[in-house]
C-alpha cells in the first residue's frame, strides 16, 4: 500500500519533502556583502535633477 500523502493546510504555497540524499542540515553560506557596500556608487549614479 501506498504511503497517505501529508496535507499541510497551515500556509498556501506548497511544500514537498526534500529529495532523498539530500543534508538536512546544510552548512551557513558565507556572507555575500556589507549592508552599506554599494551606498557610495548607487548615490553618485544619480541624475542632477534629484
Amino acid at each position: 500500500m501506498s504511503p497517505v500523502p501529508v496535507i499541510r493546510r497551515l500556509h498556501r504555497r506548497a511544500t514537498t519533502d526534500p529529495a532523498p540524499g539530500s543534508d538536512p542540515r546544510p552548512a551557513p553560506e558565507p556572507a555575500r556583502h556589507t549592508l552599506t557596500e554599494n551606498d557610495d556608487r548607487l548615490k553618485a549614479e544619480k541624475p542632477p535633477h534629484y
